[in-house]
């Protein structure tokens, strides 16, 4: 069976990097130190993890828009070989709402840059997947566990999910007569006029955009069943909001649904949070954590993850002999 967004991945050696947030710096390098190990024959799938855009520095540091556009482009030379997961900071997107983080608004910055790329680029990230699993019993996603991943129907639904079904039924559900006063009353509960919000949040240029209405669906959207069930699974807290034992039982959860009709699926491998030092082994030897950008304290202490998707792994420990940094001598991984 074919789930959209689940990529099974059955051999070869695999390369994995964790949020970058806008840093063109450390995409770059870690982009040429996959291409160079893949020219020796040592590496054969690059993945990222996603939150790969939304800066919290200044404006001109921010590359967000630049990393997408290279990733297209790497994907059309790469084609299956490279895999990139949908994080927290992509969704917004997709969905034409607003995220932020106490004062600051990650959205509004990427939305003005995307200017004549916007098709390209909004196709791109409606079309990444949310997980990946591997013949060695590792899969890895963004975030990692969330409490729905113990109800397996409900779960289930992720695997196969349809952005554009989501939206589309939205849409068919609020008429064009009854948008004007919807308008009015987002306004309201926003605290500006739905056309000042479009205009900063979505670069939109005034009522006539075709785009026009999209946050007003988008808005409807994120608070449906499906749009929150998908908001739980990027955005979870893991092991920093919930007790050990649960968060362990919700990977071991999460694992299983990923096992179905394919290998069983051992250790989860994410990124999403910080790590001291890198990285972080939890939920008794299930999940390996890794920072490869801002999320590494200290900055140079990010790494990536070098495994082999065809050798059977155990348990998270197995895995943290594959860490390497793009700040020192790239190691030679063994077949």
């Amino acid at each position: 069976m074919t789930l959209s967004r689940v990529v099974s991945v059955e051999r070869g050696l695999v390369m994995v990097v964790t949020d970058l947030h806008g840093d063109w710096d450390l995409y770059q390098r870690y982009r040429d130190v996959f291409l160079a190990l893949r020219e020796r024959g040592l590496v054969d799938t690059l993945i990222f993890t996603g939150d790969l855009i939304h800066s919290e520095g200044p404006s001109a540091s921010d590359k967000s828009l630049a990393i997408m556009l290279d990733l297209v482009r790497l994907r059309a030379y790469l084609e299956e070989r490279l895999i990139v997961l949908l994080g927290n900071h992509e969704l917004p997107h997709i969905y034409h709402i607003t995220l932020a983080k106490g004062n600051t608004l990650f959205t509004p910055r990427f939305e003005h840059a995307l200017g004549d790329q916007r098709d390209v680029v909004l196709a791109f990230l409606e079309s990444l997947p949310f997980y990946v699993r591997t013949r060695a019993g590792v899969a890895i996603c963004h975030a990692g566990a969330f409490p729905e991943a113990a109800e397996l129907e409900t779960a289930r639904s992720l695997l196969d999910f349809s952005h554009r079904a989501l939206l589309d039924s939205v849409a068919e559900r609020l008429p064009q007569a009854a948008r004007p006063a919807l308008r009015v009353k987002l306004g309201d509960l926003l605290g500006a006029s739905y056309d000042v919000l479009v205009r900063h949040d979505l670069a939109v240029s005034g009522p006539g955009d075709p785009r026009y209405d999209d946050f007003l669906i988008g808005q409807v959207a994120s608070i449906t069943p499906e749009f929150t069930l998908l908001w739980s699974a990027l955005f979870s807290k893991n092991e920093r909001q919930y007790a050990p034992a649960v968060y362990t039982a919700m990977v071991e959860a999460l694992l299983h649904l990923l096992s179905g009709g394919f290998s069983p699926q051992r250790v989860l491998v994410t990124g999403h949070v910080r790590c001291r030092d890198g990285y972080r082994v939890l939920a008794q030897d299930r999940q390996l954590r890794i920072a490869s950008g801002v999320h590494a304290l200290p900055y140079h202490a990010a790494r990536y993850l070098l495994f082999d998707a065809a050798r059977p792994v155990t348990g998270a420990g197995d895995l943290v002999r594959g860490l390497g940094s793009v700040f020192a001598v790239a190691p030679s991984p063994k077949k």
